[in-house]
């Protein structure tokens, strides 16, 4: 009887951390969707002209899909961690709550980077956003991890190697980027990018690990 309750108060516990994320996450990539907008044309406006308006609010759409992108990663990765935590301290709790800081402050940098896309700190403000809920994240599962503190005493070292570079790879991108921003806001740009083929490769050499 003991033990269930004990079973119940730390599954209790992960679900209280979960619900906050989860409901951060949401209210982020619903803020997301308001900066875009609908052109305003005239009463006698043609389809061209329509397509036309849309047309200039390409970089919004294109900061939209890369945030809800982001934030789908960060999204996922935070899942995944979770899904290897058998208990939660207080520790964890407010590590959890930095990582959230940054998630909830995405929309804003969205906005910057809308804006002002061609500058060079538009894309530094974005990138230090995106690097700090990394760091976090990192930082929240290195705690939990190390010596087996929170997560299941079963799971392999080798495990726990993996999912730290692979929490550890998006803000080291965002880092980097921020470097790469002097020789022109586009190039750090289109380096996030570069996380997609990246996080697909550390995903096939985990499955192959595993399989070994």
């Amino acid at each position: 009887m003991a033990e269930e309750d004990e079973s119940s108060r730390r599954r209790y516990s992960l679900d209280r951390i979960l619900a906050i994320s989860d409901g951060v996450f949401a209210f982020a990539v619903t803020l997301l969707v308001l900066d875009l907008f609908v052109p305003v044309l005239s009463s006698g406006a043609t389809s061209g002209d329509l397509g036309q308006g849309l047309s200039k609010e390409y970089v919004s759409f294109v900061s939209y899909l890369l945030s809800f992108f982001i934030a789908g990663v960060w999204w996922n990765a935070h899942n995944r961690n979770f899904s290897f935590l058998r208990d939660a301290d207080s520790r964890l709790r407010w590590l959890n709550l930095l990582f959230l800081i940054w998630i909830a402050l995405l929309p804003f940098f969205t906005k910057i980077l809308n804006q002002y896309a061609n500058l060079q700190l538009a894309v530094v403000l974005y990138a230090f956003d995106q690097a700090g809920a990394g760091f976090f994240m990192t930082l929240s599962w290195w705690y939990s991890s190390r010596n087996h503190r929170l997560v299941d005493r079963t799971l392999e070292d080798r495990t726990i190697k993996y999912v730290t570079l692979r929490n550890a790879v998006a803000p080291l991108f965002f880092i980097i980027s921020m470097g790469l921003s002097f020789f022109g806001a586009i190039v750090a740009f289109v380096s996030w990018f570069g996380m997609i083929p990246t996080l697909m490769l550390l995903r096939r050499l985990e499955r192959r690990a595993r399989n070994v």
